[in-house]
């Protein structure tokens, strides 16, 4: 028998055609099914995060509470200053905030740090109240005064001294680090200065803190910033920063 031929030509061709686009619909149904899903994890994550650090807080401050009662005021003082850089650092971590605050948090670390390295260190402040409303990245100048306490003044003996001097620049702000610590050897001082040698792998991990800032000034402010050492062994290093000046009220994430 005769097989009769369809009376509708290309129907088959057309049928093979939307069963693929079915096939296609539901798979990116499952795409979205599964995107939500793993949203909804993260925010579920994320309201978890968020109940360890206020447990932090009410812990240090039921330590602290004890540490006044029993007249342990530098242990006192140790913990506050925690409790203060745990509270900066968890909110908002890659905002904005003021270069008073960040200033203000800054000294509680290197209150710590200096309790961890058993030597006092001296920090002198040389800021204009015209620059301390500006508006800075938090954290980007602390990657600089824990490699001054770290590395600087590991060997230093006598008086350990930390200066933050602020001045404007027409549209930029010129940040100087300074410590009087043990310098920085020349071929290092190259290698620090050296962007060219950012993408080295085992550059990259010894000074992993600076390379991160690199990143993070670019991420941050563009070609408009811009960061170079200078360093005396035995006398001291100076760290050379320079970022747009942004006045209170203006640029992006508030902390």
């Amino acid at each position: 028998m005769k097989k009769q031929a369809c009376p509708y030509p290309g129907r088959g061709k057309n049928s093979s055609g939307f069963n693929e686009m079915v096939k296609h619909i539901e798979m990116l149904i499952d795409q979205v099914k599964a995107a939500i899903l793993e949203q909804k994890n993260a925010e579920l994550s994320a309201l978890e995060a968020q109940i360890d650090p206020h447990f932090l807080y009410n812990t240090l401050d039921t330590i602290n509470w004890k540490a006044i009662e029993r007249g342990e005021f530098e242990i006192s003082g140790m913990v506050g200053a925690l409790a203060d850089i745990l509270r900066y650092t968890v909110k908002n971590a890659g905002g904005e905030t003021s270069i008073e605050q960040e200033l203000y948090w800054l000294r509680q670390y290197i209150i710590l740090q200096s309790a961890k390295a058993g030597k006092e260190m001296l920090v002198r402040l040389d800021v204009p109240d015209s620059l301390r409303g500006c508006r800075i990245h938090k954290l980007l100048l602390q990657p600089f005064v824990e490699n001054a306490i770290k590395h600087g003044m590991k060997h230093k003996e006598g008086e350990c001294r930390i200066d933050i001097t602020m001045r404007s620049t027409e549209s930029q702000i010129h940040i100087i680090i300074t410590d009087n610590g043990t310098g920085i050897a020349a071929s290092t001082l190259a290698g620090l200065n050296s962007q060219e040698l950012e993408n080295d792998t085992e550059y990259a991990g010894n000074h992993l803190g600076i390379t991160n800032v690199r990143k993070r000034l670019r991420l941050y402010y563009g070609e408009q910033a811009d960061i170079y050492f200078e360093s005396r062994p035995g006398s001291y290093t100076k760290v050379h920063l320079f970022i747009p000046a942004v006045p209170a009220g203006e640029g992006g994430t508030r902390a």
